[in-house]
């Protein structure tokens, strides 16, 4: 067995993610979130970017059995969805695809969240430039498809382009705050923009 994932083994997050049938360790960033700052709620409309393989869906579906998720995943998801819960396979890199779903469906969200990150390449400046594109990706829905008071969340690979990242989306919300879970690998650079209250 590779010694990476002995490692990874041993993790607290990662054993009990395993131990209570959740699907990831994503599942307590998205709970930690919740519980400080109280971003989402019971019959709330919430766009999930980049979902798979869903362990934000599996808080929320637990959480908020009322609240209404659309996932959106080139990915499968790997949970059993509830009838409040509505899977896209698309990727979002067709922009134009997805809105016009979105579009033709009437949607609009309270929340919009996003745990999505690029495959990995090893090469630090690479992975950071590519969660980069990402995170404009995801924010690009927050315009039309975000209601008014609503929030986002994102992902980040910090980096140089981090904090210009951060004042664009500052300019569209009432506050905007950098979030680091404890369910974050503590090597990890990823880091979480939480921008609360769209303007």
């Amino acid at each position: 067995m590779k010694e990476w994932y002995k490692n990874r083994q041993k993790e607290y997050y990662f054993n009990e993610a395993k131990k209570n049938n959740l699907i990831s360790r994503a599942y307590y960033k998205i709970e930690e979130i919740d519980k400080k700052q109280r971003i989402l709620g019971n019959n709330q409309r919430v766009l999930d970017l980049g979902c798979s393989p869903g362990g934000w869906i599996q808080y929320i579906t637990k959480k908020y059995p009322n609240s209404k998720i659309l996932g959106i995943d080139l990915l499968d998801l790997k949970i059993e969805k509830n009838k409040n819960t509505n899977f896209l396979k698309e990727d979002l890199n067709n922009y134009n695809d997805v809105c016009k779903y979105l579009q033709d469906h009437n949607l609009i969200f309270d929340n919009i969240i996003s745990d999505i990150a690029p495959n990995t390449s090893g090469i630090q400046s690479v992975d950071q430039s590519k969660s980069h594109q990402l995170c404009e990706l995801c924010f690009a829905f927050v315009d039309k498809y975000l209601n008014k008071n609503g929030n986002f969340l994102i992902k980040n690979f910090q980096g140089e382009d981090t904090q210009s990242l951060f004042n664009e989306i500052k300019k569209k919300f009432s506050k905007t705050i950098y979030i680091k879970p404890k369910a974050s690998e503590k090597v990890s650079k990823e880091i979480y923009i939480l921008a609360l209250s769209k303007k």
